[in-house]
């Protein structure tokens, strides 16, 4: 069988539209899907071409990018290394953004098992393997230097445990920011998609986050919101894909965000529920693990 360098198109939606005889999730025909492992490669390079515009008549906002595993990680190595955008993990009201503030140093590292950045206020770490997938909501006409890209997870490579109360994860294994290990407690958000940790290292912040282990967060925000802002530990956002660390300060209510790595929890958004921003829904087939803004 030929082996196909260029990405296979599927979204994880195999079904036909019933009008023009494509795939509701990759706009191919249902003969295009059966031949594309056989077809040659620039058989495969212009159906690609054919498919943003297929997409469009079905009304279908997802698509994916024909990118291989290497030319993702490729892809992500460069933002980081060239600081070309924003890197964020988590749902909508709970999550960390990765980029570097302007002036500061960073360094990257990549090995076979994961990527790893660094820059004053936070970390990241990606581990990219033949289950993620590179899809975009934006449309084909959009210039690729401003395209939104959303690192997909393939459902069956694992889900992060969920915790729906405060709960106490003991010393944290991967900890990216060595001077800064401490006791990790997962918030306790109930979500399949991400959670979000605080890692304690002083007495009073393990203290005040064991005193409300095992209560919903929602209880207990208005009383553990000022010891956090206060004495701003680091906060840990897992996907499926990896994590981001942010060591930089919680800012007080009203204040702006620092450059750089940073945070917002913010109850409001997380009570809709989504995962990710609104329009850019992702299929069932695969869970959300990072978003890349330019």
């Amino acid at each position: 069988m030929t082996q196909t360098a260029l990405a296979s198109p599927c979204t994880g939606i195999c079904k036909l539209d019933d009008t023009t005889g494509w795939c509701l999730g990759c706009a191919r025909s249902g003969v295009e899907i059966a031949d594309w492992r056989t077809q040659s490669e620039s058989w495969r390079d212009q159906l690609w071409s054919e498919l943003p515009e297929r997409l469009a008549k079905l009304g279908v906002a997802c698509r994916r990018l024909p990118w291989s595993t290497q030319e993702i990680v490729a892809f992500v190595t460069e933002t980081l290394v060239r600081d070309r955008g924003t890197w964020v993990m988590g749902v909508v009201g709970a999550v960390a953004e990765f980029s570097p503030s302007a002036g500061q140093p960073r360094s990257s590292k990549v090995t076979d098992a994961a990527i790893t950045a660094h820059t004053s206020g936070g970390a990241l770490r990606m581990m990219i393997d033949d289950s993620v997938r590179a899809v975009t909501f934006d449309p084909a006409s959009t210039p690729t230097e401003a395209i939104r890209i959303v690192l997909a997870v393939k459902r069956e490579r694992g889900r992060l445990p969920v915790a729906d109360q405060i709960t106490d994860l003991n010393e944290d294994p991967s900890c990216l920011i060595e001077r800064d290990a401490g006791r990790l407690f997962d918030l306790g958000l109930g979500r399949k998609e991400a959670r979000f940790c605080v890692r304690a290292t002083s007495d009073k912040v393990r203290s005040a986050l064991a005193k409300v282990a095992g209560q919903p967060l929602s209880t207990c925000l208005s009383t553990l919101g000022p010891t956090l802002i206060h004495h701003s530990p680091s906060r840990v956002v897992e996907t499926a894909l990896g994590r981001i660390e942010v060591h930089s300060p919680i800012p007080k209510p009203g204040a702006r965000s620092p450059d750089g790595p940073h945070t917002h929890l913010l109850p409001d958004h997380l009570a809709t529920g989504r995962c990710m921003p609104v329009g850019m829904d992702l299929p069932r087939a695969y869970l959300p693990g990072a978003i890349f803004y330019p």
